[in-house]
Order: structure tokens, then sequence, then C-alpha cells
């Protein structure tokens, strides 16, 4: 059995419920004899003998009964099935917000540190504003060294204790290091989400930028700060045009700030383009 259950797809690695069920099912089918929908239906306790097919194919929600039916008929331990739960409820949440709520109680699961320490690191990093803003003050020609100055130069004021807490987090996502003096320093030019970041951890860290920016923008003096907003008729076909020049002025930026090794100061680029109309 444990032969079996370890040629079956690892729960862990999914993000999508449904591609997981449907990907299990395709090995069960090799290593368990006689395994079919049907079968799987009678050991779950469902009546229909394609329930599980028309989960993965998306004609069909899982409720909390089904859900606990489709874990027992799965294998799962304690972990695999409170993880599971929180899979599906993420999936099928019907608002960001609710989708964000039980993601993050995934990426803080015990077993998805023990299994999947980068990832759970890579969320952490995108859940706080303040972990980019830190990597980059470290680079500054006054730092002198101490979570303290790190701590008393960020703005809105953050505590040592969260420093402290995001600087390991950037040395095990391998973001900055200690090196032969003792000084922090950046092991990456630059750090971008990538295609690989699950858009629920985008949502989490554009989520957090957006309150700072409210809350930021009645301290920060006009002088010290660009705030702008265009509102345009267009075309639906100019759409793409124009994400397209964001892109290409987003790396432009990039490329420009690329050696500057020692920051002076740390700011944050922003910019928001979305339909207001249907």
């Amino acid at each position: 059995m444990t032969s079996k259950k370890e040629a079956l797809p690892k729960l862990f690695d999914y993000k999508d419920y449904r591609k997981y069920l449907g990907d299990w099912y395709v090995a069960a089918k090799e290593v368990i004899r006689g395994f079919s929908f049907r079968s799987f239906s009678m050991k779950a306790g469902f009546s229909s003998p394609n329930f599980l097919k028309r989960v993965i194919d998306g004609e069909r929600n899982l409720t909390a009964d089904s859900l606990k039916k489709c874990s027992l008929a799965l294998g799962h331990n304690k972990q695999e099935t409170e993880f599971f739960k929180l899979l599906v409820l993420s999936n099928q949440a019907s608002s960001p917000e609710e989708k964000n709520k039980y993601f993050t109680l995934m990426m803080r699961s015990r077993k998805m540190g023990e299994l999947k320490p980068m990832e759970k690191n890579q969320y952490e990093y995108y859940s706080h504003w303040y972990y980019p803003v830190l990597r980059e003050l470290i680079t500054n020609r006054n730092f002198d060294g101490t979570h303290q100055w790190l701590a008393d130069h960020i703005e809105p004021p953050i505590t040592v204790a969260q420093v402290e807490k995001a600087l390991k987090v950037m040395e095990d996502l391998g973001f900055i290091s200690v090196n032969a003096q003792g000084c922090y320093q950046q092991d990456k030019p630059l750090v971008t989400t990538g295609p690989e970041v699950y858009s629920a951890t985008l949502m989490n860290y554009h989520s957090g930028l957006l309150v700072l920016m409210k809350d930021q923008l009645t301290r920060i003096p006009g002088d010290k700060r660009d705030v702008t907003a265009l509102t345009l008729g267009i075309k639906k076909a100019r759409l793409p045009l124009i994400k397209q020049k964001i892109q290409e002025f987003r790396q432009e930026i990039l490329k420009m700030v690329a050696d500057d090794v020692e920051a002076e100061e740390v700011v944050l680029l922003a910019m928001q383009l979305m339909p207001v109309s249907k």
C-alpha cells in the first residue's frame, strides 16, 4: 500500500484541487487494480458513480460533507485532510479576500514549512511591503549594520523584531547574505515575481501596497511624491498595447537602477491600470 501511495501525486505540490484530483485519478488507474470513477464513488459513499469526474471537470463543487468523503477515499492523513480542505475552500472562494484568507492558512501550515520552505518564505516575502524596502535599504552607505538602524529608517516605522524576521526570510531565499566583513549584501541585483509566484501571493502583496499608498498619501508632502491618474476613453483593442507599454517602461526602470549598488534612498513606484466602465 505504501508503494502505491508513493506513486500517487503529492497533495502539497498543488494549488488547484481539481488538477490534483485529475492527476490522482490518472495515477490511481495505473497502480490500483480495478480502480474507476465508480469504485471511487463507492469507497467515498457517493450515490453518483461519476461524482469525481464532474468535480474534476468543474461541473460540481465540493461541499463540507463531500470534501470529507473525498479525503477519506483519497487516503489522506490528518495534515493532508486539513490542507485539502483549505485548498478546496481557497479555490472555490467567491471573493479575492476569502481566497487569500484560506491560501494564507495553507502557506502557514506546518507541513508546508517542512516540505516547501522556499515557497512558504516566498509567500512571506510578498506578504509584507517592507521586505523589499529592507532589501534595498541594506545597501545604503550610512547603514551601520544594526537592525535598529533599519527599523528607524523605514517609513512608516516597523519594529526591530519585524526587521529580524524579514532579514532571516530573505537570507533563506538567497536574496541577501552576510559577507566576510559581517555586512549584509544583496545576492541578486534584481528580484521580480516572475511567472512562478502564485496569483494569491501577488494579490496579497499588491493589496498591502494599496493600503500603504492610501495611508501615506496624506502623510508625505507633495514635493516628495508623485501620484497621478489618467481617465481615458479607449478602444478595447488599445488595452493590450497600453499594458505592453507599461511593462516595457517597468523593465526600463529596472535596467536603469540595476547598477545602483549603494542605495541613498528607497522609493516605491506603483502603477495601476484597470477598466472602470462596462
